[in-house]
């Protein structure tokens, strides 16, 4: 067994590229000797319109009459790894950037909103969120268009908030961004002034704007998700949450079934894949997940499973899930959202910031009734510097320890890396 050592250095698709991420590294710094909230800057400002600028919330332009209002965001994900190799080679990245993205979000009378936002890392690039929203009466939402559908923990939270770099191997189950309607609601179980909360969300979903290419599993496809939350303690330092997912989905057309992963290191590809399965007919998945929040800790974890019936064929099942336990050595805690029942980041109460300190087992099996498409477990330790809220120095260790799909071969490599992340 040979082992070699492969920096990989940052490597620029553009000199706008470069030109963004030096102003972004510099206006990080500019603002880490002041205080930790985010700054407004008044660009017009009179009776009739607002027109600022917020380190925190981009551009946003507000009209007074009628109420209508217009933002502008985004996000720029910045890795780089050195990578530990074992039996299978790690190929370098094609791009450094993860995600680069744009938003324009938009609210009118308190009732309507949408949000469209595109994505420009390479071999990424794409629209992500494209949708408009309607708000009914008892904190009832109703989204038309591409969103993330309402499965499991991590995938509908933003990755601006990830604890790690990646989400667990796990998530690859998890349906991601669809095309549909999806109708949500949030609230409190008995008194008004009760502490115990709920969410429930459900989806009838497409491909992603009519492109299987664009769907995580590949397929035409019509569909329905749903998503429950019960968290009998919410508090804002105390927080136990429940958590319970399904998908169905009926395959059209000729597109075969996948399940791809990559052991959670976004910028590399890596051969866990079941391939393209053939004569699927449909696919039903679940999962469950869970919160605890005491102070400074958070404890989390996920387990999802999928089903596929075949025609003709035995019908494999696919599993995975993690742990992990995170701690904020500053002092801050994570927020959590009780309208959605999902984590928050932290917010630094120091000048200098906060420090975070992180650590999960995961595990990815996709092997089963004649299907090779490989198992691994991994195990992360990751430290986080939030310099602001929304701007973040990102460390990760990750040891895998894997099947590769259709060949059997252990590979056990040792990956670190490091994300420099801005979104506002």
């Amino acid at each position: 067994m040979t082992r070699s050592l492969a920096c990989l250095t940052p490597r620029f698709p553009s000199l706008a590229a470069l030109v963004v991420l030096v102003a972004l590294l510099a206006g990080g710094l500019w603002l880490a000797p002041g205080e930790a909230v985010a700054r407004t800057f008044d660009i017009v400002e009179n009776d009739d319109v607002d027109f600022d600028f917020s380190t925190r919330r981009g551009l946003r332009l507000r009209f007074r009459e009628p109420d209508l209002s217009f933002r502008v965001g985004g996000r720029l994900h910045l890795d780089g790894l050195v990578a530990g190799e074992d039996e299978v080679p790690i190929d370098s990245p094609d791009g450094d950037l993860r995600r680069a993205r744009l938003y324009l979000a938009g609210e009118a009378l308190d009732l309507v909103r949408f949000k469209v936002d595109r994505e420009f890392a390479p071999d990424r690039k794409g629209w992500r969120n494209v949708w408009i929203g309607f708000r009914l009466p008892k904190r009832t939402q109703i989204k038309v268009g591409n969103f993330v559908a309402p499965f499991g923990l991590e995938d509908p939270a933003a990755s601006n908030y990830s604890t790690f770099l990646e989400r667990a191997v796990s998530s690859a189950i998890a349906p991601s961004f669809q095309t549909g309607v999806l109708v949500h609601s949030s609230g409190r179980f008995g008194r008004s002034r009760s502490r115990q909360r709920w969410t429930a969300a459900a989806a009838f979903t497409s491909e992603p704007l009519g492109q299987a290419s664009d769907d995580r599993h590949g397929t035409e496809h019509l569909g329905f998700a749903s998503r429950v939350t019960w968290a009998p303690l919410a508090r804002k330092r105390r927080v136990v949450h429940f958590g319970a997912s399904f998908e169905y989905r009926d395959l059209r057309g000729d597109n075969g079934y996948r399940i791809t992963s990559r052991p959670e290191v976004g910028i590399i590809t890596y051969p866990l894949r079941t391939g393209s399965l053939a004569n699927v007919d449909s696919v039903v998945s679940y999962g469950l997940d869970s919160i605890g929040l005491f102070g400074s800790l958070t404890l989390q974890g996920e387990f999802m499973q999928s089903f596929v019936q075949r025609n003709g064929r035995d019908d494999p099942s696919f599993l995975g899930g993690y742990v992990q336990a995170s701690y904020v050595l500053t002092g801050e805690r994570r927020r959590y959202s009780r309208s959605q029942g999902v984590l928050l980041g932290v917010k630094p109460r120091s000048a200098w910031g906060a420090v975070e300190l992180g650590v999960r087992a995961s595990t990815l099996d996709l092997q089963d009734a004649g299907v090779d498409g490989g198992r691994t477990r991994d195990l992360t330790v990751g430290l986080n510097w939030y310099i602001r809220e929304n701007v973040r120095l990102m460390f990760n260790y990750v040891a895998v320890d894997a099947e590769v799909a259709a060949t059997g071969r252990t590979d056990r490599p040792h990956i670190g890396l490091a994300r420099f992340m801005v979104f506002f």
